[in-house]
């Protein structure tokens, strides 16, 4: 029987879809630099050269905005209310919530239209052995068409180097996001990833499964879609066995 274990504040949570958090998801850089900033991006599939799927090209009701936003939180915590309102480039800058610090940066997801950097105004690019990490929260409209079919985009870290390539692997957080850099209630796990044009199926640690408020470690709840406007997913979950 498939099992489930819950992303702690990951980005949904049905405060407007954009939950206060820091210690969700994030990318480790464990070998080699990049020599530009990372990008975080959102895709139709693993062959990552397409984004029709309504997931990413949006709805008549939405104004054809990607329904994928992220943040970067290695800095500083989101804040609530964060996903911005339109896309732009590499992510606009959003300021910290206790309104000090350097800002740091949230988008919509779409392809190279629009991805996130995963490193703020004042980094560098990351060294060998560094982590960034990233907030995620996913959007229903209105108009939003049911099932899974065009709601199952891809995410991909594209790196930039000189030499030999970083290598990348990702990780959520199964225990809490204390909101701070010490990590002290956090408990990561590795995920599952593949590369580019190389098929894998979904197995475990390889998807975050995106639900409503009623979900058990045994049982998905599918999101409702709201009857006007819209809604953000309440909750993320990775599967963790078959």
């Amino acid at each position: 029987m498939p099992t489930y274990e819950q992303v702690v504040v990951a980005g949904g949570g049905g405060v407007a879809g954009n939950e206060d958090g820091r210690n969700v998801y994030k990318a480790l850089f464990a070998t080699n630099a990049c020599s530009d900033m990372p990008q975080l991006q959102a895709w139709d599939d693993y062959h990552l050269n397409s984004v029709a799927i309504e997931s990413l090209a949006g709805t008549v009701n939405n104004g054809f905005k990607s329904q994928v936003a992220a943040a970067h939180v290695t800095n500083i915590r989101t804040g609530g209310a964060w996903v911005p309102a339109s896309a732009s480039a590499g992510g606009g800058d959003m300021q910290d919530p206790n309104g000090i610090g350097t800002p740091h940066r949230a988008n919509r997801l779409r392809g190279t239209e629009s991805y996130l950097l995963l490193g703020d105004a004042a980094d560098s690019p990351p060294a060998a052995g560094e982590d960034r990490f990233f907030q995620l929260a996913f959007a229903c409209h209105d108009d939003s068409g049911t099932g899974t079919s065009g709601h199952q985009p891809v995410l991909a870290v594209k790196t930039f180097y000189a030499g030999a390539p970083p290598e990348v692997s990702f990780w959520y957080n199964r225990g809490q996001d204390d909101l701070a850099d010490t990590q002290v209630n956090a408990d990561w796990v590795e995920m599952t990833h593949e590369d580019k044009g190389t098929v894998m199926p979904i197995g475990i640690h390889n998807a975050i499964f995106v639900t409503g408020p009623r979900t058990l470690t045994t049982a998905l709840d599918p999101v409702t879609k709201p009857g006007s406007g819209a809604k953000w997913a309440e909750g993320q979950w990775i599967q963790t066995a078959l």
